[in-house]
């Protein structure tokens, strides 16, 4: 079974997965979507998704959910009087657009008859083991450093762990893989 991985971002990573063989085996890169807005980055991506599913011929497809809330997190500020935390948040424009380009995606790849799921990035990065440390993206280049799975970029390696991720653990893949089974 080959299964497509894609973090969607405006560089889209992807990752291709065939099951038959070890993860070192998983390819991967990133496609830099062109254009000024989420509009014209949309079909960018509608012209370049296709192409790589066609080259590719997945069976199945998992992709990184966007966020659904703007998320908080706490940053130090330098300041006259030293360092300071400070709260910030992500754009709320940035989360319009990455929920734009995740609908363009499901699109693209359910339009080349590709069964797709959505996952989000608390639930595939269980995968990676406790015993690995560090911010996310730090965390998923020690996990794909550890399984030899060779990847350009942190938008790549997230789309690998993504495609390995349902490999082990994605229900309807097992039911999809039953059902050819069976037939």
């Amino acid at each position: 079974m080959i299964i497509l991985g894609l973090d969607v971002a405006t560089k889209l990573g992807w990752a291709v997965y065939d099951t038959s063989k070890t993860p070192s085996s998983i390819i991967s890169g990133s496609i830099k979507l062109e254009g000024d807005n989420a509009f014209e980055k949309a079909q960018d991506m509608r012209r370049k998704l296709p192409k790589l599913i066609r080259e590719h011929q997945p069976d199945f497809a998992a992709m990184e959910a966007p966020l659904e809330f703007a998320p908080q997190f706490k940053k130090m500020q330098r300041t006259l009087l030293g360092e300071e935390e400070t709260t910030s948040t992500i754009n709320s424009k940035t989360i319009a657009m990455l929920n734009r380009l995740a609908g363009a995606a499901q699109m693209a790849v359910q339009g080349q008859n590709v069964r797709c799921i959505e996952v989000r990035p608390q639930t595939w990065q269980t995968i990676i083991p406790k015993t690995i440390t560090g911010k996310p993206k730090q965390r998923a280049q020690q996990f794909c450093d550890m399984l030899k799975i060779v990847s350009p970029n942190m938008d790549a390696r997230d789309a690998a762990i993504i495609a390995y991720w349902a490999a082990g653990h994605c229900q309807e893949l097992r039911l999809l893989q039953r059902a050819r089974e069976a037939a």
